[in-house]
């Protein structure tokens, strides 16, 4: 019998209502593009978070790793070091910029980069199947169910997808700028559900997470995050406002910490059959 709801239809609501809806309408990647550089220069501060998520996935110097929604390489670039290879797909052209520059700071060699949409990839022309894939809050297509769908079927052993659980991490930023709760689309139990209508019965774990980010100035903080939340120049008063009162020095610059639940979904393939 089908489920009284249908999960991937309730996520394709969530997806179109949410703030984030502009990603769908512009060009493939173009979002992102604009905000690489100062996006990598957040995720390389960042670097003891990456190693909590990446100690949680199995890995294997003979694996092949597939890393959907790979940004700059965060997860991307200490896995290269462990496993064989390693392909990294994301529609940012800006971002596979930045992970390659990563890349030879790095000195890795082993990770091909492919500027697509995980949508318009194709399965036995794009990519093969890979041991492991992963993907690291990078998972926000309109057609969920197909899109986990795809990336069961590109793995050989195991799929892992990190994910928020309850609210997203912004420290209550949103509700103070728009007044309104933030939508929790990215919730990861919608991922779960639809899995589940899939006959996929993953795995979950969840853990207590920090996200730290260091400022020079304020001034420096209200542009960063007015351009990461697009926001508008008559909610820049609100964002400063807000932030002067968050944000904390520490060692001569500002810090911004914000926490948060993160949630691992992953299952073993064919363990479902």
């Amino acid at each position: 019998m089908a489920g009284i709801i249908n999960w991937n239809e309730l996520w394709k609501m969530l997806r179109l209502s949410s703030p984030w809806r502009r990603t769908l309408d512009e060009p493939a990647g173009s979002f992102w593009d604009r905000r690489a550089k100062r996006f990598n220069e957040s995720m390389m501060q960042n670097r003891e978070r990456a190693e909590k998520q990446i100690a949680k996935i199995a890995l294997n110097p003979e694996y092949t790793v597939l890393d959907v929604g790979a940004g700059t390489g965060r997860l991307a670039i200490p896995i290269a070091k462990q496993v064989k290879s390693v392909t990294a797909i994301d529609p940012s052209r800006g971002m596979l910029a930045c992970l390659q520059e990563n890349m030879e700071k790095e000195g890795v060699e082993n990770i091909t980069c492919i500027n697509k949409r995980w949508e318009d990839i194709e399965l036995g022309a794009d990519i093969e199947p890979h041991d492991v894939v992963i993907a690291s809050h990078s998972l926000a297509m309109l057609d969920m169910q197909e899109a986990l769908a795809k990336m069961n079927a590109s793995a050989k052993k195991c799929v892992y997808i990190f994910t928020f659980a309850g609210r997203w991490m912004d420290g209550g930023l949103w509700e103070k700028i728009h007044g309104e709760t933030r939508p929790s689309w990215s919730d990861y139990i919608y991922l779960c559900n639809i899995l589940h209508d899939m006959s996929i019965y993953a795995n979950v774990e969840i853990w207590d997470s920090e996200y730290e980010q260091r400022y020079k100035s304020l001034d420096e903080a209200v542009t960063k995050m007015k351009e990461m939340y697009d926001l508008t120049s008559e909610k820049e008063r609100f964002l400063r406002e807000h932030l002067s009162k968050i944000l904390v020095e520490d060692d001569g610059t500002l810090c911004l910490k914000r926490k948060s639940k993160s949630a691992m979904i992953w299952w073993k393939k064919n363990a479902h059959e």
